[in-house]
């Protein structure tokens, strides 16, 4: 696969990562710190819109996999979202004055709505492009490494412009998180990110259009608008049910992780927001190094152990920082050396976080090979709904979570890290640092029940090819 090809479906990931990083380090807290709407009512608001992306998903993926066109059965559905997506962010982020709290309710729910949607319009094809643009056990995971460097670009870059350009104190905000004005220009920003990362993907990945599968047959095998109940179907699958179970855990604690982000460096470690950017810049070393020690682990231990180390390694280096603060080892710092460590052992818990997004997805384009053994079907789209679901669970499941558990600590709203009560701070830390870490490494139980391995998966796609050789040789190499 030609490297211009690799990049131009990597890039589109990063639109992705600009919702990740705008709605579960930015919005939770623009609703919940700045506009005042409570914890539970904006945890609410993310976790009824996700449960539209349990519709919406799957009604996509299964579209995409019976479509037909000349642009193919992937780009025309990825294209339809790309402008309406920058529309809709810059909508959520840019709230009339005045609003009371179910006003305020009622608009974050519906703005964050039209984002997921416009989103799953781009996101389930090209999730499902993936597994057809490569077919080979560990070429995958190199092509879904570019994937994953895009997504966490996204992230980067809109957590560090966001904290560095967007939210500088001011003599009125101190905190410049807190400045309300600052917002409609940050959702504007996003939106451009975003439609123009989708775009570059559409028409980079175009000349791969005629060499991708064709519509998969469903001969009348119900409606696309009923998708949402064949992903039960795929459940059946046990492969595909451990992996399912194991992203959606997964991505809920990452959401709970990173909706508390800004409230744990601000209140807990006493970090301005300039340090937050600085802070948000430590996935670099994830982005760099995450790929090389996906691929290395699985190669060295097979996917399922590399998952399990990099899940409880990442776990480790993650929530350090929350134990020091337990022991006054943190206070003692000066804020140069705080800063230094958080940074540092951020970074390395990125390395492993992502390489466990890798190796995640990969496990599932092996699923998916296994699933047409059975099937004599390829219904990337159904699958990957079913993974795109779980995975925006990061934000709808996790910022519930995280504002349930926000108001049940008493946590005020709109202070400076001086006047909150230093219980609420103990709290604060208790729940981001070490229950999260204990919830992390009982993933490991679930997916260490994953069955396929190498070998088992060398048999699968050796018997689809004597099957149907022509067919097989359809998809592009990696």
């Amino acid at each position: 696969m030609k490297l211009i090809t690799k990049l131009s479906y990597g890039v589109g990931q990063l639109s992705d990562g600009v919702k990740q990083s705008a709605f579960s380090t930015f919005l939770f807290f623009y609703y919940n710190q700045v506009l005042g709407l409570s914890g539970s009512l904006a945890g609410m608001a993310a976790l009824l819109a996700l449960m539209v992306d349990a519709i919406t998903d799957p009604m996509v993926g299964q579209l995409s996999d019976r479509f037909e066109s000349r642009w193919g059965r992937r780009h025309p559905f990825m294209l339809a979202g790309a402008i309406p997506f920058g529309i809709a962010i810059v909508a959520l982020f840019s709230p009339p004055d005045g609003l009371s709290q179910m006003q305020l309710f009622s608009w974050m729910l519906g703005g964050a709505i039209a984002v997921r949607l416009m989103l799953t319009l781009f996101f389930v094809p090209h999730l499902s492009l993936g597994a057809e643009l490569a077919t080979d056990y560990h070429g995958r995971t190199s092509l879904i490494g570019y994937r994953v460097f895009f997504t966490y670009a996204g992230i980067l870059l809109i957590s560090v412009v966001g904290f560095a350009v967007f939210f500088p104190p001011t003599e009125e905000f101190s905190n410049g998180m807190l400045n309300k004005a600052s917002y409609p220009n940050f959702g504007m920003f996003c939106a451009i990110m975003g439609s123009t990362a989708m775009l570059l993907c559409v028409f980079g990945t175009r000349s791969a259009i005629p060499n991708l599968r064709k519509p998969a047959a469903h001969d009348g095998e119900g409606s696309a608008l009923l998708a949402f109940i064949d992903v039960f179907r795929t459940l059946r699958l046990k492969s595909f049910r451990i992996l399912f179970i194991s992203v959606l855990i997964f991505n809920t604690l990452a959401g709970v992780v990173q909706t508390l982000l800004i409230y744990v460096a601000t209140y807990v470690f006493e970090f301005q927001p300039e340090q937050l950017a600085g802070l948000a810049s430590s996935v670099v070393v994830g982005i760099i190094f995450a790929s090389l020690v996906a691929q290395y682990l699985s190669r060295r231990f097979d996917k399922k152990v590399a998952l399990a180390m990099c899940v409880i390694i990442g776990g480790a280096f993650a929530f350090s920082p929350q134990v020091l603060y337990f022991t006054g080892l943190l206070e003692g710092m000066s804020t140069t050396s705080r800063f230094a460590y958080v940074f540092t052992v951020n970074g390395i818990s990125q390395v492993f976080f992502i390489g466990y997004i890798i190796l995640l997805d990969s496990m599932l384009s092996d699923v998916i090979d296994e699933h047409e053994l059975h099937s004599q079907k390829r219904e990337e789209g159904l699958f990957f709904a079913a993974r795109s679901f779980a995975t925006k669970a990061s934000y709808g499941l996790g910022s519930f979570f995280a504002g349930i558990g926000l108001d049940i600590i008493r946590f005020p709203q709109g202070a400076s890290p001086e006047t909150v009560p230093p219980d609420a701070v103990l709290s604060l830390a208790i729940m981001s640092g070490p229950v999260m870490f204990i919830l992390f490494a009982a993933t490991v139980i679930v997916s260490g029940r994953y069955p396929l391995t190498a070998k088992r998966h060398g048999e699968i796609m050796a018997t689809i090819k004597a099957r149907n050789p022509a067919e097989a040789g359809a998809t592009v190499a990696s």
